[in-house]
């Protein structure tokens, strides 16, 4: 079974509530979650086996800590003493390189979720950049769990699931993934398709669409609406507004996520100018 990823910072603040929807991930999905954290004890020529080891145990005790914090506030904000279910958590707290050892356990591990956040700090970014840019992911096609800065959890029962109807290489997987977490969580989809012009341009034999609305014929309190606008991201989000969405799933086509912070990508402009969670599912490279 895929297992979820919770890398996390000590002290850093943007964790905590990204660390509540790994655990209702976890609860939802019946998965078990890798809590990742490493750490770095510069090694200078003086130092003595024993400091060493002192030292490891400090930074272990630092984010044993973080760990007790962050289940504080899930159990003071977030629990529900009437449904929660036990969850396997795995603890690793490393001496290594933060990238190094998210990518040895993506790739060790059947990783099915990576959840990260997103900061108000351009620094922290970039080093989420510089994980999800990793060729790791041309091989393991490891779905992406971002969390908005600032973003409290809530319960997902509006999903939005922003597709282009191209030819999508198994866009079946995708379609079952987000109907999986539908169902996981109990949650209404919304299919929707964004044409830059108002007229349609949705092929009726396009099997994509077919397969959307056979979904929606076994469940009706699923949703396919068209809109319009040339500005694809500004539409989405627009919709995810109007329509109280808790949920944003998009699939990434064949490059990498967050490419870079600058150029044009719907992928990398949902993410940093969403509202709400973005689930980025991968589409899996020849």
């Amino acid at each position: 079974m895929k297992k979820i990823l919770f890398p996390f910072e000590i002290g850093n603040p943007i964790y905590r509530d990204a660390y509540v929807y790994a655990v209702k991930l976890a609860r939802n999905l019946y998965r078990e979650v890798i809590l990742l954290n490493t750490f770095k004890i510069e090694e200078v020529e003086d130092i003595t086996e024993a400091t060493y080891h002192k030292l490891i145990r400090e930074n272990w005790f630092r984010a044993y800590n973080d760990i007790n914090r962050f289940n504080q506030y899930y159990l003071e904000a977030h629990a529900r003493i009437d449904d929660e279910l036990k969850i396997k958590f795995d603890h690793r707290f490393i001496h290594g390189l933060f990238k190094d050892e998210i990518r040895k356990t993506a790739s060790e591990e059947e990783v099915g979720i990576i959840v990260l956040p997103i900061s108000d700090k351009k620094e922290t970014n970039r080093r989420q950049l510089e994980i999800i840019r990793d060729n790791l992911f041309e091989r393991n096609r490891v779905s992406l769990f971002i969390i908005p800065f600032q973003e409290s959890f809530k319960p997902i029962k509006n999903i939005v699931f922003s597709i282009d109807l191209r030819k999508v290489k198994k866009f079946g997987n995708y379609l079952d993934e987000v109907v999986h977490f539908a169902r996981a969580f109990d949650a209404n989809i919304h299919f929707i398709h964004v044409c830059p012009r108002e007229r349609s341009e949705i092929r009726e034999d396009s099997k994509e669409l077919q397969m959307v609305m056979k979904v929606i014929e076994n469940d009706r309190r699923h949703s396919f609406q068209q809109i319009f606008g040339k500005d694809v991201v500004k539409s989405v989000n627009q919709y995810v507004v109007d329509n109280k969405a808790d949920l944003l799933a998009v699939v990434k086509h064949q490059h990498y996520f967050l490419d870079t912070l600058f150029h044009k990508s719907f992928s990398n402009e949902i993410s940093f100018n969403s509202r709400v969670p973005v689930l980025i599912m991968r589409e899996e490279r020849d």
